[in-house]
């Protein structure tokens, strides 16, 4: 099939390395500042609901660690199993993370330091939301704008959703992806570009709205939600969207078990638990209390 270069496609940008001296990888930055924005954005709400510091440096430490631990050790157990059966040390000669790795890693130390301390789960599980979705929103502009998840060609570039493809360089020298390689090699006849998804910008675009939604009800005074919905409603929103979105992975980029991807049977799981904490939160759920300011000691 011949894919002419699309007219309705965005334009091919990369930001790289930037070079201050030392290579300083952009995506690394962005991912630094989400961190930094959501870590702000949990103080915030965990301080607006009288969780003590000690807690809040607690939850955001155990998060981050456990979090990129998962993410790195789940993508190389899921994405690079033959590669680690021959040598297990590649989990310490390279560093890639996944996100649904990072969030069963980062679940993974939130239940350990919530049932060491003893805190209020459901609460504890929005507080740790509220600063995860911005964090990890900004992290998938790192993925558009260095282009790690570039997805399946698009089959007709004449149609309005065209307009959210990339017109991907078809030359290696330009931009060297062996995704897009086998793109062009299961499209004879490509041109100079080929339409093809970049899923990292989908799944940005589709965050934005989301982030707006989950804040407002995070932030707002009046009907408060019930302790552990921000967490389930979170949740609910983003798995539907990830499993769909895999579909216009290639089939050459992630393994299938089942027919589905790791992400997809991970969003199945993560929407089930969602819609039965839901229906519990609905019978019985209370709203977590609010500390309208807080007072040190000296004050």
């Amino acid at each position: 099939m011949h894919l002419a270069p699309a007219t309705l496609a965005l334009p091919f940008f990369r930001l790289g390395e930037l070079d201050a001296g030392l290579p300083i990888q952009s995506f690394g930055i962005l991912v630094a500042i989400g961190i930094v924005v959501g870590t702000h954005v949990l103080r915030r709400y965990a301080a607006w609901h009288g969780v003590a510091d000690e807690h809040i440096r607690g939850v955001t430490g155990w998060l981050m660690v456990s979090g990129l631990l998962g993410a790195h050790v789940f993508d190389v157990i899921v994405y690079e199993w033959p590669r680690f059966a021959h040598d297990p040390l590649i989990l310490f000669k390279s560093f890639s993370i996944s996100s649904y790795g990072g969030f069963l890693g980062g679940a993974m130390g939130f239940a350990v330091y919530v049932t060491w301390k003893r805190l209020p789960a459901r609460h504890m599980a929005d507080v740790a939301a509220v600063g995860l979705l911005p964090a990890f929103s900004i992290g998938r502009i790192g993925c558009s704008v260095v282009h790690d998840h570039v997805g399946a060609a698009v089959q007709d570039v004449n149609t309005w959703y065209a307009a959210l493809a990339i017109e991907y360089p078809t030359d290696p020298k330009r931009f060297g992806s062996q995704v897009v390689q086998q793109l062009v090699a299961a499209h004879p006849g490509t041109g100079e570009t080929i339409a093809a998804w970049n899923l990292g910008l989908l799944e940005l675009l589709y965050l934005i709205p989301v982030n707006a939604l989950v804040l407002w009800l995070a932030f707002r005074t009046s009907k408060r939600m019930p302790a552990g919905f921000l967490a389930a409603l979170l949740a609910m929103l983003y798995a539907p969207a990830r499993f769909f979105l895999e579909y216009l992975r290639p089939s050459t980029t992630d393994p299938r078990y089942l027919s589905l991807t790791f992400a997809q049977w991970c969003s199945i799981l993560a929407f089930a638990v969602a819609v039965y904490v839901m229906s519990r939160l609905v019978r019985n759920g209370k709203p977590a209390e609010t500390v309208a300011r807080r007072v040190d000691a000296s004050g």
